[in-house]
């Protein structure tokens, strides 16, 4: 007998509900439903030979890593971004992600592409998963990093280095 039989109707429904709201608030979109998510992630826990400790946290975990691999996909097939914004909405998006005063953006279209050119192509792939919503933990495990912590570093810095820019920019073109 498994640990699966011992389970209700009503602890199910509860764990496909959850299930269902997590895909839901993942901010990503994919070509796959936060539906397919949920399903595949209630599959998953179906498959798992021993009961999970936490099952709320085992499926949100889960969930999560789902839109990782499917990101994962996505980029490895050449597709790049799971959000369907332009260039130039990705730019304002990264911009109006790190700046620390939103002022200095007010009319500086023209200093968001410069601002981004101080970042190395590392610094805009982990602000580019910031934007899309990705957990730090996530971007770590997306880009090979031991821990969440060296991903919180390297947002603070790269927050420094685009408000720095920014200031100075702002400072330039102001005279």
């Amino acid at each position: 007998m498994s640990w699966q039989d011992d389970v209700t109707a009503q602890e199910w429904d509860e764990w496909q509900n959850l299930a269902r709201r997590l895909s839901k608030s993942k901010k990503q979109v994919t070509s796959l439903g936060p539906e397919d998510y949920a399903s595949q992630a209630i599959e998953k826990l179906l498959q798992q030979e021993v009961r999970p400790n936490n099952i709320e946290g085992w499926l949100a975990l889960t969930i999560k890593r789902q839109y990782i691999d499917r990101f994962k996909k996505i980029e490895a097939r050449g597709g790049g971004s799971n959000r369907n914004l332009t260039d130039e909405q990705w730019e304002m998006e990264m911009i109006s992600h790190a700046v620390r005063s939103p002022s200095l953006l007010v009319g500086r279209r023209e200093q968001v592409e410069e601002v981004l050119n101080v970042l190395n192509q590392k610094e805009k792939e982990i602000l580019i998963l910031s934007v899309a919503g990705y957990d730090n933990h996530e971007i770590a495990m997306h880009l090979g990093y031991k821990t969440n912590k060296i991903v919180a570093t390297r947002l603070a810095q790269i927050v420094k280095k685009v408000n720095e820019t920014l200031e100075s920019t702002f400072t330039q073109y102001s005279r």
